[in-house]
Order: C-alpha cells, then sequence, then structure tokens
C-alpha cells in the first residue's frame, strides 16, 4: 500500500503540472435504481430504472415542493444520495462518509476513512456506494473498499481492491445476495504528458460483502492493449445470474480491443462472459493523443421489459457520449433498437442514466457540450417508446447541459443541470411544469425518496472557470413537498 501512495504522488506532482480540466463526463456517480418509498437500498436499485410510483410528488403536487435543507459539506458532493429507513448516506470527495437525517438534514454520523490525492483532477468517493445487509459499501478512486455499519459507522473492513496505482472506482456500486460488485477505472486517461503510458486494465470485480476478500475479477482488455475502464452503474437480472455494465474506450495502441465500448453481460457469481456488444469499435483516446471519438458508454446498464410482436422480452438499454441510446435483448445480445437523442462528443452526447417506466424511456442528452457555460449548449430531453425507440414527445434544448441522472417520480420527469437548474417536464407530453435554480452545480444523481428530492452538489475545481470556487455549495441538498 505504501508503495502504491509514493508512486501516485510522484504521478500526481507530474499531472498537477500538465493536466487540463478534466472531461465532465466522469461524473457519473451515478445510486441505482428502481426505488421505492421508504428506502431505495441495493434490493430496490438492481434494475437501475430511476423511476418510482410510491412517492406523493407527482405533476400536480410539485409544484408546492421547494428546497428543504442543506447539509454543507467541505468538500464536493458527486456520490449519489442512498436513501433508507428515514436517513440518507453519502460520501464526498474528502473521503468522508457520512449519515443525516432524511426529514431534517441533521447529522447522525460522519467517518473520515479515506486519506484522498486531491492532487488528482478527482478523488476520494468521487463514485457511488451501496447498502446491504446493513452495511454502507464504498469504494475509493484511490483504489480501496470500505465496510461501514450503518447504525454506528464503525468500520468493518477494509481492502484494497487493486494494486494499480492509478485505478480506483468511479463508478456505482451494486450489492446483492452476499456480494458487492466494483467497476474499476482510472485517472490515466487524462495524464497530458507523452512520457506517460496508460496501462490500465479495466475490470469489473465482486467482492465479499462480509469480509471484503475478492470472489472474482472480469479483466476487460488483454495486454499489450489497455484502458476499458467501466465507469459507470450495473443491473442485474436475479433470475438468470446475469450482471449487466457498459464499458469505456482504449486508452492507447493501434486496434481497439474488442469489449471497449460495449454492453457487456457477465454471470454475477462467476464473472464469466455470457455475451457482449461492441458499439464503437475503433476507439483509442486520451487528452493526448486523440485516435478516436471518446465516445465511453457512460450510462449505465438499464434492465427492464417490452412487448415485443406480442412476447414479452427482457432488454438492457444504456446511453452513449455519442448521444445515442442502445437496446439489446438481454438474453441475446442481439440489438433491438437504438435512438439518437442528442449531438455526440468529447462531452456531448449522453452521460446519465435513463428513466424507465410505464413503457416508456425518458432520456436527455447534451448537445456538443465543450466545457463552457452549460448554458450555451441547451440539453434535449426525448420519451421514447420501450419496445421500439420511436418517438412520444421531444423537448428540444430545455435546459443547461447536464451530467447527472434524472428521476421520474410517477408523472414527472425531474432532470438537473450542471450549473443547478432543476427542471421538471410533465411525462405525458413534455411541457415544463417546475424550475427550480439549486445554489451549487448538481454532480449527482437526482433521487426520489417519499416526498423529498435528494442531490450532492459543489464546485470541483476541474469544472472550469464558469463554476468558479465557492466552497458553501458543496453537500447534500433535500427539496420537499410543502417544506
Amino acid at each position: 500500500m505504501e508503495n502504491k501512495r509514493i508512486r501516485i504522488q510522484l504521478l500526481s506532482l507530474h499531472a498537477k503540472l500538465t493536466l487540463p480540466s478534466l472531461l465532465l463526463f466522469l461524473f457519473l456517480p451515478s445510486a441505482n435504481s428502481q426505488s421505492t418509498s421508504k428506502g431505495n437500498d441495493g434490493h430496490k436499485m438492481i434494475q437501475n430504472l430511476h423511476a418510482t410510483n410510491a412517492s406523493p410528488i407527482n405533476s400536480k403536487s410539485i409544484e408546492n415542493m421547494d428546497h428543504n435543507w442543506h447539509y454543507a459539506t467541505e468538500h464536493p458532493v458527486s456520490h449519489a444520495p442512498l436513501v433508507k429507513d428515514d436517513a440518507v448516506y453519502f460520501g464526498d470527495w474528502g473521503g468522508t462518509i457520512y449519515k443525516v437525517d432524511a426529514e431534517k438534514g441533521n447529522l447522525i454520523w460522519e467517518k473520515n476513512i479515506e486519506n484522498p490525492m486531491t492532487e488528482w483532477s478527482w478523488y476520494g468517493f468521487a463514485g457511488t456506494g451501496t447498502l446491504g445487509d446493513g452495511k454502507v459499501f464504498e469504494a475509493s478512486v484511490e483504489g480501496n473498499a470500505f465496510a461501514l455499519d450503518q447504525n454506528s459507522g464503525e468500520l468493518l473492513w477494509q481492502t484494497e481492491f487493486t494494486d494499480d496505482p492509478e485505478a480506483g472506482n468511479l463508478s456505482v456500486l451494486l450489492y446483492h445476495d452476499g456480494l458487492v460488485y466494483i467497476g474499476v477505472s482510472s485517472v490515466e486517461e487524462m495524464l497530458d504528458s507523452p512520457s506517460f503510458t496508460p496501462n490500465l486494465q479495466g475490470k469489473v470485480i465482486a467482492l465479499d460483502a462480509k469480509t471484503g476478500d475478492k470472489v472474482w475479477e472480469r479483466f476487460l482488455v488483454e495486454p499489450p492493449q489497455n484502458g476499458v475502464p467501466m465507469w459507470t452503474s450495473f443491473a442485474l437480472d436475479t433470475e438468470s445470474n446475469t450482471l449487466y455494465f457498459a464499458t469505456g474506450n482504449n486508452y492507447t495502441g493501434e486496434e481497439a480491443s474488442k469489449m471497449s465500448d460495449s454492453m457487456v453481460a457477465v454471470d454475477s457469481k462467476t464473472g464469466d462472459v455470457k455475451w457482449f456488444y461492441q458499439v464503437t469499435p475503433h476507439d483509442i483516446w486520451t487528452h493526448h493523443e486523440k485516435k478516436g471519438p471518446d465516445y465511453d458508454f457512460s450510462g449505465g446498464a438499464q434492465l427492464f421489459t417490452a412487448e415485443i410482436d406480442g412476447e414479452m422480452r427482457k432488454l438492457v438499454g444504456a446511453g452513449q457520449k455519442s448521444g445515442v441510446y442502445t437496446v439489446w435483448d438481454a438474453k441475446t445480445g442481439d440489438k433491438v433498437w437504438e435512438s439518437a437523442i442528442g449531438y455526440g462528443g468529447v462531452k456531448g452526447g449522453m452521460h446519465s442514466e435513463a428513466s424507465i417506466a410505464d413503457g416508456t424511456v425518458y432520456v436527455w442528452s447534451n448537445n456538443n457540450y465543450a466545457h463552457k457555460p452549460p448554458t450555451d449548449t441547451p440539453l434535449t430531453v426525448k420519451a421514447l417508446d420501450v419496445a421500439t425507440g420511436e418517438l412520444k414527445w421531444v423537448a428540444t434544448e430545455s435546459q443547461p447541459a447536464s451530467l447527472v441522472t434524472g428521476y421520474l417520480a410517477n408523472d414527472v420527469y425531474i432532470v438537473g443541470s450542471v450549473e443547478g437548474t432543476i427542471q421538471a417536464y410533465n411525462a405525458k407530453d413534455g411541457k415544463k411544469i417546475w424550475s427550480h435554480k439549486n445554489p451549487a452545480p448538481i454532480i449527482s444523481w437526482l433521487i426520489v425518496d417519499d416526498d423529498s428530492l435528494f442531490l450532492g452538489g459543489g464546485v470541483p475545481k476541474m469544472f472550469g472557470e464558469w463554476a468558479g470556487s465557492n466552497k458553501k455549495g458543496h453537500g447534500l441538498y433535500a427539496y420537499s413537498l410543502n417544506p
């Protein structure tokens, strides 16, 4: 561990001198999905659908929703809120995990468990943990995984899940049936130097939830090829024990490897590959050497069902920085449909998951967002038929650019923006019915639980000039009906 940190510190010094502003698409810190009132813990989030019909928030009541509380932190919060039993769990970039009261925002406990490498453009708990078995599971950018007691915050175990000094977690963890799934990525893609060669071997690992021991790992690329990080979130089919996830591009080399920019299905118990489908076959990219379009999957896998030709079929979908949402047959990996939502680019396209319910996919995409004021490149919101991808409605250039996953509460689709705008759309026709300006940029998923909307915010230095450096905006926010 000490040798790893020494090497990171040496590389960090170099990166600090040469590293430009980080590409914003890396903010996925994207909790897992389908929630119900009073607790969207890991058991209820395995489909990754970002929708609920168990909340009193709807197209009529949302006009009565307003800011309720803000729990301030010293560091930014891109960790998605994890809500369970009237409490919210989250982490910050400073390496601290918090549990606060969901109604009032009062602190219940906090634990600083990671010494983050602040020289990097992202660090600490920039990714998102998960809940399960009475524990809070977290994994840091620095490559360490942790389990804490939900009641007390006591650290139960800690383990180093990769020996690659630049590798760690930016994904959204998933817990199920005694296993914790982690996607492994790295900071290497942004090291702007001809003398530094990335060597990440992207992978997904499963840890024993009781001990932190590694149960299996699935590498997504073989040497000498590198890259293929897993940045995003998982979906799990418990009936077939199939874990789904999407991947990123290769970093360097002459030819892209076969699992880059792909949807992948593996056995959730062993990690054995069942199928994969590559969407962008020639994507090799780092900030220093741009051979491909940099069309990583920055939206995670989502598992749902649809009636197609009179037959109910399980489908899996995900959004890409190309601006395209693609759907496959969950069993065979055959492509079923794809739909262009917005304009792709290094910072354009889709940077999050859709919301899926009632036969409809609700999704947004940036339009060539290029690291400038988000109001200059407004995003597009669309509603698509879940079985065919056909357009139901569209709201073009409807609000400033975003990096975070929206949320569907009954008949209202809520979307956040990088500069703080939160906007709600009527799920039936796409009309804007509510808007609010958060005091800080929104850099976490939106989560609805009971009568409240939760989100994380802050101003990381990598956000660029428009964001400023006001630390007062860091922390967790709650919006509630009639607060």
